[in-house]
């Protein structure tokens, strides 16, 4: 079944389809080859501009294949409800981008007059920016196996229906989105720290992890209502995998008004040795990411 990476309300990475319903509770757990995230450094610029694109996969190796990246140049239709143009699953609507897990790639100029608040040719009316204003050029991922993947590159789109003084204040003024940085996981046994190497088989482990506070970045917004513009603070969202043992949740998170920079999260070792892998993705409200991938190793 096709579904959402994540809630759609955040700009993140989208498998063509609804959203993902909220009852699948598993969803953290990684079993086969996936496409958890992509990371573009600058994570927002305006189209036309150079950006290096990272995928992170939920294996080091992809069986000799190699992802397939494409730009998607269709905008989408007002009787389509997915987060990308079904259009974008056919090839006419696609132009290479490169392939590799890591590749950079200038983003399509047109970027603002299909997705963005400029509308396309052909009768397509202007896009609805997301909650923090922004708008988002589709990034197609393939890999064998692996169902169609949709990173949401944010572009920066001048203000197309403010009035002249402040859209010239809101083009000089506004600052770009930067990625948050995630800083080192850590994990505890009954309040004592442990290494991720020596985990003790059937253990309840706490995860710990935080950033800067700095990385929830406030940005001007056009409150377009009172045709003011005004600033908002970023909300930050922590999503949760694993290959094995048992995650307490899939996603932590904190609002827009919450000062927290912090994020925890339980996971209990399954009773037999070995070694799982967790991946930790860190994403900002306006397409910001960092991710961290942590194996660990458990005792008999």
């Amino acid at each position: 079944m096709s579904r959402a990476f994540l809630a759609c309300a955040v700009p993140a990475l989208v498998e063509l389809g609804a959203c993902r319903p909220d009852f699948d509770d598993d969803y953290w757990r990684v079993e086969s080859l996936r496409v958890l995230a992509v990371k573009s450094e600058p994570a927002e610029s305006r189209p036309g501009t150079q950006v290096a694109f990272t995928a992170l996969l939920s294996v080091a190796g992809t069986g000799g294949e190699v992802p397939a990246w494409s730009f998607c140049t269709s905008a989408k239709p007002l009787t389509e409800n997915n987060s990308v143009a079904a259009a974008c699953l056919a090839s006419v609507a696609l132009v290479p981008a490169g392939r590799g897990s890591s590749i950079e790639a200038e983003t399509p100029s047109a970027g603002c007059s299909l997705f963005g608040p400029i509308g396309a040719p052909g009768g397509f009316r202007p896009r609805d920016p997301d909650i923090s204003g922004g708008y988002y050029q589709p990034l197609r991922l393939d890999l064998s196996g692996v169902e169609p993947t949709f990173h949401l590159q944010r572009i920066f789109c001048d203000l197309a229906d403010a009035a002249s003084d402040t859209a010239a204040q809101f083009a000089t003024s506004y600052a770009m989105n930067r990625n948050p940085r995630l800083n080192p996981l850590e994990a505890s046994i009954a309040g004592q720290p442990i290494a991720l190497a020596v985990i003790p088989s059937g253990a309840r482990v706490d995860f710990a992890l935080s950033w800067s506070a700095t990385d929830a970045e406030s940005y001007l917004y056009y409150e377009r209502s009172r045709q003011v513009l005004t600033s908002k603070r970023e909300a930050m969202r922590v999503s949760w995998y694993a290959s094995g043992g048992t995650l307490e949740t899939e996603a932590t998170a904190s609002a827009e008004n919450d000062p927290e920079s912090t994020a925890a999260n339980h996971w209990t070792a399954p009773d037999r040795p070995g070694t799982i892998s967790l991946w930790v993705v860190l994403r900002d409200s306006r397409g910001g990411v960092d991710f961290g991938t942590y194996e660990l190793t458990v005792q008999p």
